[in-house]
């Protein structure tokens, strides 16, 4: 059975969200907040910051661990979700930026899905490596309605 976080990151992008959106509204989620303003910025470095640099699902999970953990976002975690992709995404693909991933063509977001929930899943290992517990967030969050 698909994990609860992973169900809604998909749900989040299936609804059209592209991929530094998707893990932002995640976060926020997380925090039990709403921010419209945050996920429409957070488009922008959808794409490679909309030109196939750096990936947007590097740059959204940054943005969302930032939103659950800040003091260790900045100083460890971040860095270490950047090491990781690099070394992930570089090899797999030549290189970690987006155009890269995309095999140079900025339509082709066949592997988007799965860089995105990859991310998200060390994002995920990271924050609980340094004690926040996502059970517990979860547990915490109204129903829906």
């Amino acid at each position: 059975m698909m994990e609860k976080d992973i169900r809604r990151l998909n749900q989040i992008l299936l609804s059209g969200k592209c991929c530094s959106q998707a893990l932002v509204a995640l976060g926020l989620e997380l925090r039990g907040e709403s921010n419209p303003q945050l996920e429409t910025a957070a488009a922008a470095l959808c794409m490679g910051v909309r030109s196939g640099l750096t990936c947007g699902a590097l740059t959204g999970a940054a943005m969302l661990l930032n939103l659950l953990d800040p003091e260790d976002a900045m100083g460890e975690m971040i860095p270490e979700l950047a090491e990781w992709f690099a070394d992930t995404y570089g090899e797999a693909y030549g290189s970690p930026d987006c155009r890269s991933i995309l095999e140079g063509s900025m339509a082709n977001k066949i592997r988007c899905p799965m860089v995105v929930e990859n991310t998200y899943r060390k994002a995920r290992e990271l924050l609980e490596d340094y004690g926040t517990d996502l059970d517990e967030l979860w547990e915490n969050l109204p129903p829906e309605p």
